[in-house]
Formats: C-alpha cells, sequence, structure tokens
C-alpha cells in the first residue's frame, strides 16, 4: 500500500506540473502519445478537450482520486483553465521574465514567490542556500514527494524587443526559469486545492543558483530533501516542437561542475616554466575525455578560462584556469572530478 500510495502522489505531482507547464508556456490541452519510434518513452501531444466548465470551487475532487482516472486528469483541467488562473499564471511569469536575479541573488523572486505561497496558505520555510525555498502540501507525513524548479537567470543581454523584455541590462531568463517558478506556482495552487484527497506529503522546492552549479547542493545541505523520498524537475526546452514534452527512462539531462586551478611559483626559476606548466595542464584536461572515457557514456571537460597577466616581457609568478565538467552517471561524475584534481596536482608539483 505504500508503495502504491507514493505512485499515485507521483503521478499526481507530474500531471500537475505538466498542466502547469502548458499554461506558463502558452499552450494548450494535451494527451500521452506512445510513438514507436521516438526516442523518448513518452511525448505529450495538444489536443482540444471539449465542454469545459471553469466554475470549480476552491476544494474540488472526490475521494475516489486517490487512485487516479481520467475523471481527476479531466478535474486538474478544467481547474487549471480557469480565466484567473491562466491571467494569474501568465502575469507571474512576465513578472519573472522582466526582473531577472543571477544566482544567489534572487532575493525578488524568492519574495514573489514567498507572497504568492503566503496568499495560498501554504506553509515553507525561508531561507535555504540564501534566497532558497521549501514549502509543502498534504498530510504532513510520508511518503514525501517533492518538485522542484529554479530561479536563477544568466548574464546574457536579451536582444529580442517585445512588451515583456528584460528591464536589467545584462541579464535575462535564457533557460527557461521563469516559466520553471510559474509552473511550480501554478502546481501548487491545484495541489493546495486537491490538499484533502493527498495520502502524503508533496514538497516544492525553490531552487536558486542552477546556473551557478552550487545551488542544489547548498540547498540539500540546508535540508531541502530531509525525509523525501522521490523528486521530480522538469525544464523547458527548445528542441521539441510547441505543445510537447518529452521523458525517457534514464539520465536525461548531464550534472554539471566546475573548477578552478591557481598555479603559482615562489621562486624565479618556477615562474619562468609556470605557463608551460599551466599549458600542460589544459593539454591533459582536455585529454581526460578523449583517452579515458567510453564513447558510449557522454562526458565533456572543458578549460574555459585561462588568466597569467597582461606582461609581455614579464613571466607571472600565478597562473589561474578554470572550466568547467559534466557526466550523465554519479560514477563518471567523480571520476572526471578525481582526475582533474590529480592533474592539478602533478603539474603544479612539477614546478619545484
Amino acid at each position: 500500500m505504500d508503495n502504491l500510495r507514493k505512485l499515485n502522489l507521483l503521478s499526481v505531482s507530474l500531471t500537475i506540473i505538466f498542466v502547469s507547464l502548458t499554461i506558463a508556456t502558452n499552450l494548450p490541452f494535451f494527451e500521452v502519445k506512445y510513438p514507436n519510434n521516438n526516442p523518448f518513452g513518452m511525448l505529450l501531444r495538444p489536443t482540444p478537450i471539449k465542454n469545459q466548465s471553469l466554475g470549480l470551487p476552491a476544494h474540488v475532487g472526490s475521494d475516489e482520486c486517490w487512485v487516479w482516472t481520467k475523471a481527476c486528469s479531466d478535474e486538474i483541467l478544467r481547474l487549471t483553465y480557469q480565466p484567473d488562473n491562466v491571467a494569474w499564471l501568465k502575469r507571474v511569469r512576465r513578472t519573472i521574465h522582466e526582473n531577472p536575479e543571477l544566482a544567489f541573488e534572487e532575493y525578488e523572486t524568492s519574495r514573489l514567490v514567498r507572497s504568492e505561497l503566503d496568499r495560498m496558505g501554504i506553509m515553507y520555510r525561508y531561507p535555504l542556500a540564501k534566497t532558497g525555498i521549501r514549502a509543502w502540501i498534504g498530510s504532513g507525513g510520508p511518503p514525501f514527494v517533492a518538485v522542484r524548479a529554479d530561479m536563477d537567470a544568466l548574464p546574457i543581454q536579451e536582444a529580442v524587443e517585445w512588451e515583456h523584455k528584460s528591464k536589467v541590462a545584462g541579464k535575462m531568463h535564457a533557460c527557461g526559469h521563469d516559466a520553471h517558478v510559474t509552473m511550480l506556482l501554478g502546481a501548487a495552487h491545484i495541489l493546495k486545492a486537491r490538499e484533502h484527497l493527498l495520502k502524503g506529503t508533496v514538497v516544492l522546492l525553490f531552487q536558486p543558483a542552477e546556473e551557478a552549479g552550487n545551488g542544489a547542493k547548498n540547498m540539500i545541505e540546508d535540508g531541502a530533501l530531509d525525509d523525501v523520498e522521490a523528486i521530480f524537475a522538469v525544464h523547458v526546452s527548445h528542441i521539441h516542437p510547441t505543445g510537447v514534452i518529452g521523458s525517457r527512462s534514464g539520465p536525461l539531462l548531464a550534472g554539471c561542475g566546475i573548477f578552478r586551478a591557481v598555479i603559482t611559483s615562489e621562486d624565479s626559476r618556477g615562474a619562468a616554466n609556470l605557463l608551460l606548466a599551466a599549458s600542460s595542464a589544459v593539454i591533459s584536461l582536455q585529454g581526460i575525455v578523449s583517452r579515458e572515457a567510453s564513447p558510449l557514456d557522454s562526458q565533456v571537460v572543458s578549460v574555459t578560462s585561462f588568466d597569467g597577466g597582461h606582461s609581455l616581457d614579464v613571466a607571472p609568478d600565478t597562473v589561474v584556469l578554470g572550466g568547467t565538467f559534466r557526466a550523465f552517471s554519479n560514477s563518471s561524475f567523480y571520476y572526471l572530478k578525481k582526475r582533474i584534481q590529480e592533474v592539478r596536482t602533478i603539474d603544479h608539483n612539477h614546478l619545484d
């Protein structure tokens, strides 16, 4: 029975997140398709639903909905497409898009989220990882299923001219996190209206600093995943046509890490070889994947920064290099991390 309750709570949360996505990105209704030759295991495509009734009370659904049926899905769709709900979600998304904030600076975005949670009467804990939020809806007991959205923007200038363009120079929501936050708030609204039907607890996680690579780690350290048995995270995509949602078994997006190495020398003899050692480190780092990784296990190590100063006639006493690494499995990710540390140690030791 515990597994059944957990599976049902997962199904409810996933369905509601998908419905919220259709609103946040201005998509129509959808249905599930299982194409034979699809690289993803499941696709959701738009389909019209007739005879909609939008006038639902605050609490909807019969007690039979603890076992999921099509009737339960229809109830959620009717609740979602109430005109007031549609207008609210569009307004929230556009407000966030107009006011982007970078990693660990999401103060106003977090304030907006907390204001909406207060309005819906949803309990939450704040702050986690500086600007993050953990909210919860349901019985307060197990199973605990989490749904997560990231909040930060990118240091990119928005070039497209439109009514809701970013108002902050050099910053924009180029990765869709404005939609992610809106989707999770939309899911929260529906879940709260159906809280009396939840046989467990849905945890809502609003995460900072996804782009910086350490927001999730800091959230976890602050207790974001306490008691959580399963978690959903969805991402908007430009790869699929409008109105299509893709999924598949196994990893879909790579985990990302960053590294920074400072190579120094305490004497002039070492300084003369410093740039050579740093250059050797770059070559060694770039060879990790090509020489050691399986071609069937996608991995990336990229050196994206190299700073040895600006002087043309004086050897530097410090060189700083850094970059990113990505992998689809924990074992590959931590192997890359170990090898990057080994390369840094070897080349640093060669200086003296």
